[in-house]
């Protein structure tokens, strides 16, 4: 009866945890909007890897150098010695990946824990800006020389009179691409691309852990910019709720019920659309955030490990194919008018800005910045990057890592 009930709950936490991804990467085709939050994938991913690690650190305590010493020195009669062998080989494969046990310490872990935290709060902030700023969208009417109205409801782009150009010459009657999700299309390729880094790269938690507090702090700043000033949206459905009862909402008090609302669209935002949350372009931010993560980490310097050593026009490949997404993805963006030209411009150069910044101090912290220097500068957290790291540099069965050491 209890298996019965846990396997129910099992199965509903299974159908959740699909439709929360369904959610995020297959959204219905012909949206008037993105259906994409790439902050709340984020903070989901990240929150998995660290509820993860934090079980198997508090199911081991010890600092074994090899995750497969743990189960040699544990008595295990009830698996089989096929099991046990087979158990045995993937930890080892996983230390020779750079996944060594201190990476579970507490230590370790809090600062992630930390950066994760603080990206959540961040998050939730940029999604309570773009709930409010939908409440303050305006409604505009541009008028001729003539002052007669001309019937244009956004604001003048240079990006998309250029899209309006090509695309009245392509189609004839079409002013923007009408494949409103294409921009997601861009963002999970980019993602899936990323995720796998996430996995097999030695360094993966220092990867995560940096990619959040750069895109915790470039959240913050966003929700700043949306919440000062509201623009007219550039969304053919944004601007059609001022004529219909989906714009009702407009007319209503803000508080509290946008606090309720940030919470669904951070968590599903295919199912509550925001609009008026121009500057800057979310969605750029992390296409950018993406390009730059494989450039920097994808380098021979970076990932110097027997497949990448027998391979490397695979670091090639995976550079060039998230470079042309995220480019494409971005033109996608103004093509598709999810945002203004503008807010793409500003995304880049503030994302490119904060990334080489906060790499920058965690090389020579020179001004002695407290967080900075507890995130990327304590002994401990240095050493433990390091050995893991050297560990996946290595190649060879566990017993010829042995004799190495």
């Amino acid at each position: 009866m209890v298996g019965r009930v846990v396997a129910v709950h099992l199965m509903k936490m299974w159908h959740s945890f699909v439709s929360y991804m369904a959610s995020h990467f297959y959204a219905l085709k012909m949206r008037p909007v993105s259906g994409f939050d790439p902050s709340g994938f984020m903070f989901m991913l990240a929150f998995v890897c660290l509820v993860v690690g934090l079980l198997l650190a508090v199911f081991d305590k010890r600092s074994q150098r090899r995750l497969s010493t743990y189960l040699d020195n544990k008595k295990l009669t009830r698996l089989s010695t096929v099991g046990k062998l087979v158990a045995s080989t993937a930890i080892d494969h996983s230390a020779r990946q750079g996944f060594i046990a201190e990476m579970l310490s507490f230590n370790y872990l809090s600062r992630l824990s930390f950066s994760i935290l603080v990206f959540g709060i961040t998050s939730y902030l940029n999604a309570l800006a773009a709930v409010v700023a939908g409440w303050r969208t305006p409604n505009v009417v541009i008028l001729t020389m003539a002052k007669d109205d001309s019937g244009e409801k956004t604001l003048p782009d240079l990006g998309h009179d250029l899209f309006k150009a090509v695309m009245t010459l392509l189609y004839g009657d079409t002013d923007y691409i009408d494949w409103f999700d294409l921009p997601d299309e861009f963002i999970a390729f980019v993602g899936s691309i990323i995720a796998v880094l996430f996995l097999v790269h030695p360094r993966r938690l220092l990867i995560l852990r940096r990619f959040t507090m750069i895109y915790a702090w470039i959240n913050f700043l966003r929700a700043f910019c949306v919440a000062v000033t509201s623009l007219p949206d550039a969304s053919p459905m944004c601007i059609s709720q001022f004529d219909s009862r989906k714009g009702a909402y407009k007319s209503l008090p803000i508080f509290p019920k946008a606090f309720h609302r940030a919470f669904k669209v951070l968590i599903r935002p295919s199912h509550h659309i925001t609009c008026g949350d121009m500057i800057f372009s979310g969605h750029t931010v992390f296409l950018v955030l993406c390009a730059l993560t494989v450039t920097t980490y994808c380098a021979k310097a970076e990932l110097n490990t027997p497949f990448t050593r027998a391979h490397p026009w695979v670091l090639t490949l995976v550079k060039t194919a998230t470079v042309i997404g995220s480019t494409l993805g971005a033109f996608a963006i103004v093509g598709t008018r999810l945002h203004y030209t503008l807010d793409v411009l500003i995304a880049i150069y503030v994302t490119i800005q904060t990334w080489y910044t906060y790499h920058w101090l965690s090389e020579d912290n020179r001004w002695g910045i407290r967080i900075i220097s507890w995130l990327e500068h304590d002994r401990r957290v240095v050493s433990i990057d390091h050995n893991a790291y050297r560990m996946a540099r290595r190649s060879g069965s566990f017993n010829s890592l042995n004799k190495q050491e």
